[in-house]
This record gives structure tokens, sequence and C-alpha cells, in this order.
């Protein structure tokens, strides 16, 4: 009997609460009861509201520009890259997104993509890395105009030297004649056969796009391409444009949305060519683009 009246008791009381929530909801009783605590409440419910909206209309400010930029791309990026030889290279982990947004823009400025090339899976994976020190070794006698010791700067080079068939700036002619013409078919082909490297390499460059991944090999990687001749621009996230990615030797487009990271990052290289290296970020627009 105890039990059923404790239990009627509080069924009652929790009908007690929900009546007076529903009455503290609006009404004379609820501002008595909560006072300046129920007008701020008020404040921000309405603040929240607000910004929702504002937060909808950024959105479809956004979604209209990218549209705008889109359609206009043609006309943007006519005539920037006339002929030019580029050569398009992913790091490891680099996103797809981008790494298409980039080849598919090239052609509208009349570029030639002379060579697609990746960085296998492998080449900075500590399980692999008594193999690379062994395949560093036998490169390294067919490389040029590289001094360095460590593994991942000299199979950095010999991918580079691979991909293009170029020496580092300032390499004796002589060596690099004696090197002999098929000195790069020979480093890709170990490189490819060693799973470090896919793709269809180019004889000749005038200016790189490295589509950043992974930050020790995008770093490792635009390190030996800027030891080169052909300009580089090193395009990605936010995130993976900064610390050693970010150098003073390369250029950068850091971009959340590729419809529009990818016309800055064909139009970062003509300015390249010029001996300019600039560092763009989401919302800055290249001169050469010449619109805001």
């Amino acid at each position: 009997m105890s039990d059923g009246r404790t239990r009627l008791v509080s069924a009652a009381a929790g009908v007690a609460v929900l009546a007076i929530g529903v009455v503290l909801g609006s009404g004379p009783l609820r501002a008595a009861l909560l006072g300046e605590t129920g007008d701020r409440l008020d404040q921000l419910e309405g603040d929240i509201a607000v910004a929702q909206e504002s937060a909808e209309a950024a959105e479809e400010r956004a979604s209209t520009s990218s549209a705008y930029v889109d359609a206009t791309a043609p006309t943007l990026l006519i005539g920037l890259l006339p002929e030019t030889q580029v050569v398009v290279v992913a790091a490891p982990g680099a996103p797809a997104e981008a790494l298409e947004a980039v080849e598919g823009r090239l052609p509208l400025a009349g570029a030639v993509t002379a060579g697609s090339v990746a960085l296998g899976d492998g080449w900075d994976e500590d399980s692999t890395s008594e193999f690379r020190g062994a395949l560093a070794d036998q490169v390294a006698p067919s490389l040029v105009g590289v001094d360095a010791v460590e593994t991942g700067e000299l199979l950095a080079h010999a991918f580079v030297q691979g991909a293009t068939g170029a020496a580092p700036t300032g390499a004796d002619p002589t060596e690099v004649g004696a090197a002999g013409t098929d000195r790069g078919a020979v480093l890709w082909d170990l490189l490819e056969q060693a799973d470090l490297a896919t793709g269809v390499p180019a004889t000749a460059a005038d200016a790189i796009i490295l589509v950043a991944g992974r930050e020790e090999a995008t770093a490792s990687l635009a390190a030996a391409f800027a030891a080169y001749d052909a300009p580089v621009t090193v395009v990605g996230s936010p995130a993976a444009i900064q610390g050693e990615t970010r150098r003073d030797d390369v250029a950068t487009v850091a971009s959340s949305d590729w419809i529009l990271g990818s016309v800055t990052a064909v139009a970062t290289v003509s300015e390249t060519l010029t001996g300019v290296l600039p560092h763009y970020r989401d919302g800055e627009v290249p001169a050469v683009l010449g619109v805001s």
C-alpha cells in the first residue's frame, strides 16, 4: 500500500513539473520567475536564428561565386600558358579532387600536360625504409648534380630527374652529357619497378604543379623540385600548405574549394614563369586574372 502511494505521489509530482514547464514557456509567470534571465534567453534564441540565416546566406553566396568562376574560367585563363609544358605531380595522400580540378583547368590556359606522375604509397612508410636505403645507393650513380647522401633526398632527386629528364640548376653540362640521354628513363624505371613512382613522365618541363599530400613527402619533393629550373607551384588544403612545404623558393596555393583553387593554381603557374613566387590563400586572387 505504501509503495502504491509513493508511485502515485511521484506521478503527480511529475505532472506538476511538466505543467509548470508549460506555463513557464511563455506569459507573465515566466517573466515573474525568470526576470532578466528570461529576456536573455529570448535574446539568445533570436541571435541563434539570425546566425543561422546568415550562415545559410553565406553558403548560398559561396555556391553562386563558385558557379560563376567555374562558368567564366575559360575566359579568365585564356592565353595564360600557351604551349607551356606542365608536369603535374601528386604526393602520397594528395586529394583526388584537387588533382582532377587542376589538370582540368590547364588546357583552358593553353598549357600542355607534359607528364602526370605520383609517388607510390610506400614512399615514406617505415616498413620500406631498409629497401629504400638500398635503392638510394643503387640510383645515386645515375644522378647528376646531386651531392646528397640522405636516402629521402637522393630518392626525391631521382624522382625529379626521372619525371622530367632535367638536371639541377647550375649542373655541369659535361657531367649531364656524360650521363646520357636515357638517364631519366633509367631512373624512372628503377623507381617504378620499386613501386615508388607511377604515371607518365615527361622529357622536359617548363613548370611544375605539386599537389600536396602527406607532409614529409610533400616537403621533400618541394625541396627537390626547387633545385631545378622549372618553377614549382605547390597546391593543397590550407592545412597542407604550411611548415616546410611553404617555402620561399616555390609558389603555393592553399584552397578549401578546388573549383576556385584550380583557377588560382593555373594563374599562379603563369606568374611563376615571370620569376614571381607568390603565396595565395583562400579568398586571394592572382593579379594576373585582373578580377576581384
